[in-house]
């Protein structure tokens, strides 16, 4: 029975993932249940920024302490599961928000120049948009963090040490894609295989950097340019406080859709792009270490 549960190296990693799992879902429950009886929060609309800050600030500490919990047993720090708690705002994070930042300007640059995308004007002025600018900044940010801890810190890390690091990169990219696919209307093949691969992409960042920084920052950056920035849409809606007036035409592959410009074609060549430019200038393995 021993050899079950334990090798060589303590728990077997099937077993931690699960202890990490049911952590994560059941501290998920509990909340769930108890912070509407506190709060009494009311219905946001999907592409709310308030709502983003309620339900991802909720994730990133519960992917905390359930990563907290499981590093506590395993006599591990954050830094071993790629969590960058010094560097977090180090010098790989604002790289990593010029390359989103810069990548999705290229992407919308793309469809610009195939007729698929104008500016008509800002949707919003004075106030109101130094007050969604605020919002959309902090809510990015807590995407970053939420959802780079939770779908490539302790799970990537912990399956890496059983079936070896690209291994787990590309199932849990898989499920990154999956999770988007089925969990949001409108969902189509582009979409799928754009978040997937982009969620690749940031495996990739954290093997050459050592650390999520890098991917904290272009995920943070990426969502930013695409909602509010250039003000695509995401699911068949326009984020609450999007800050341009825009034109979206021409055929779906092009524009994208409904799903906005991470299902355009064209992302895929952008992501190409920087698969190979990222590749050329960051050589080393850096993690594991």
């Amino acid at each position: 029975m021993r050899k079950v549960f334990f090798n060589p190296r303590g728990l077997r990693a099937g077993w931690r993932l699960l202890i990490f799992v049911g952590i994560f879902v059941g501290l998920g429950f509990l909340t769930d249940w108890i912070l509407p009886k506190i709060f009494h929060l009311k219905q946001r609309a999907f592409l709310d920024p308030v709502a983003f800050i309620s339900n991802d600030l909720q994730d990133l500490v519960l992917a905390l302490v359930a990563t907290w919990i499981m590093a506590r047993i395993e006599r591990r720090r954050f830094a071993d599961y790629g969590i960058p708690v010094r560097n977090a705002f180090g010098r790989d994070y604002w790289v990593g928000l010029a390359w989103g930042m810069g990548s999705t300007s290229l992407l919308i640059g793309l469809i610009a120049a195939f007729g698929g995308y104008r500016i008509l004007g800002l949707a919003i002025h004075g106030g109101a948009l130094w007050y969604f600018l605020v919002l959309w900044t902090i809510a990015n940010l807590l995407i970053g963090f939420a959802e780079e801890i939770q779908f490539r810190g302790y799970l990537l890390a912990t399956l890496a040490d059983s079936i070896g690091f690209w291994a787990a990169a590309i199932l849990l990219s898989i499920g990154f894609g999956a999770l988007h696919y089925f969990l949001k209307p409108h969902e189509r093949w582009e979409d799928f295989a754009s978040t997937g691969l982009l969620g690749l992409f940031m495996c990739l960042t954290l093997r050459r950097t050592g650390s999520l920084a890098f991917a904290i920052g272009f995920h943070a950056a990426f969502d930013f340019a695409n909602l509010f920035l250039w003000s695509g849409q995401n699911a068949g809606e326009y984020a609450v406080g999007h800050l341009l007036e825009t034109r979206w035409q021409g055929p779906q592959w092009l524009t994208g859709g409904f799903l906005g410009p991470e299902a355009s074609w064209m992302v895929f060549v952008v992501i190409g792009l920087m698969f190979a430019v990222f590749n050329q200038l960051y050589r080393h393995k850096k993690f594991p270490c």
